[in-house]
């Protein structure tokens, strides 16, 4: 094993929880508080608790539990636009990205210009493999938003799934560029990839060094990731940092 591949299989030993945790918080899914209800309510509870409680059970990680209280929310009115997106948000934590595609489909005729939905039914299209379609969503998302990091890497990865590296490649630079530290991070490891795929393994061995610098705990996803299996070449490969810096 050489020192590349060594590197790699240390960092991602010592990040597999913290991967592990990445993982579960789907980071590219936009979330945000929800603003007041948009028509009046039919109950004495009222819609606006129940998404209030909906939110709360959301913030602890009890999804199912949100997800129900949401449904009440839009049984007293239909129309709350927060409601359906939030039970979008809790639906694609829960797995269920049928349910969560057609919440965000409803969420986005209330509000044919909300970019972060387009963005989430976006990352909800890249979980089903509709690269196409997740494209269109962040392009429109990004018409409303230009310069959105967020958007951009998340355009990159639509892009790289669907066959187009050196579109991908432009978008993930990009991102990384505008981002702060933390979603930079994620970026020049998509960047990596897509420089993979055009076989420059100089441009995407420096884009992974610098993901790894940002975020060690991107090792594990690195090392299982086949289109960055090519970085592993002979003993003479640049080493990548370990964790506390330096070379390996």
């Amino acid at each position: 094993m050489n020192g590349f591949a060594r590197t790699l299989a240390a960092m991602a030993a010592l990040s597999a929880l913290a991967w592990a945790w990445r993982a579960l918080v789907l980071p590219a899914v936009r979330e945000r508080s929800a603003p007041a209800p948009e028509m009046p309510e039919r109950s004495p509870r009222g819609a606006q608790s129940w998404l209030e409680e909906g939110n709360v059970y959301y913030d602890m990680g009890q999804y199912a539990l949100a997800a129900e209280r949401y449904t009440r929310a839009l049984a007293e009115n239909p129309r709350l636009a927060p409601a359906r997106y939030n039970r979008a948000n809790a639906h694609t934590r829960l797995g269920d990205y049928a349910a969560a595609l057609a919440d965000y489909d409803r969420a986005l005729e209330l509000a044919p210009d909300d970019a972060d939905a387009l963005n989430n039914r976006g990352m909800v299209r890249l979980y089903r493999s509709e690269p196409a379609e997740a494209l269109a969503d962040f392009e429109r998302a990004l018409a409303l938003t230009p310069g959105d990091a967020l958007v951009l890497a998340n355009r990159g990865q639509a892009q790289l799934d669907g066959g187009d590296a050196a579109a991908a490649l432009a978008s993930f630079t990009e991102a990384a560029r505008l981002a702060p530290d933390d979603a930079d991070a994620d970026a020049r490891l998509g960047a990596a990839r897509a420089a993979a795929a055009l076989g420059d393994r100089e441009a995407a061995l420096s884009h992974l060094r610098e993901a790894l610098r940002l975020d060690p705990a991107l090792a594990g996803d690195a090392a299982a990731d086949p289109r960055l299996a090519a970085l592993e070449g002979d003993e003479t490969s640049p080493a990548l940092p370990p964790e506390g810096g330096g070379t390996a």
